[in-house]
């Protein structure tokens, strides 16, 4: 009997890649975290306000950011996928709707939200390709 081939790549398509949460007071939603489940966090700033970005013992990643006009507080939980157009094909064919199309973060990645039939909402990410390192 010939043995089947077995591939030892590794691929992170349909992980979660991270939470977002979107607050009406970043800080006071930083500090809570900080106390109570001692999530670290790092102050970056985007277009759009502050984004601060944790890791949660263990190694969960995410953010928190200002809510939005007409928005309400929540979370997004964002899935790694491996081609962002070739996911928002396969999320509509499945009857899935995109809410929020195709958002480029330069140097960090791209993603788009998708309502899934039932109603809940999810992101889908895609990393943005890795730079080459510079050798001096």
């Amino acid at each position: 009997m010939a043995k089947r081939k077995v591939s030892t790549a590794r691929t992170d398509h349909g992980t979660m890649a991270f939470s977002e949460l979107s607050s009406t007071d970043p800080a006071a939603t930083r500090r809570f975290l900080e106390k109570v489940f001692a999530w670290r966090f790092e102050s970056l700033k985007f277009p759009l306000g502050e984004y601060l970005s944790f890791e949660a013992p263990g190694g969960g990643r995410g953010g928190v950011r200002p809510v939005q006009a007409k928005e309400i507080p929540g979370s997004m939980n964002y899935v790694r996928v491996d081609d962002l157009d070739g996911a928002s094909r396969k999320i509509v064919r499945a009857g899935g709707e995109i809410v929020l199309p195709r958002v480029d973060i330069p140097g960090m990645g791209s993603f788009f939200w998708f309502r899934i039939p039932g109603g809940p909402i999810l992101a889908a990410w895609q990393d943005a390709p890795a730079l080459p390192k510079v050798h001096e």
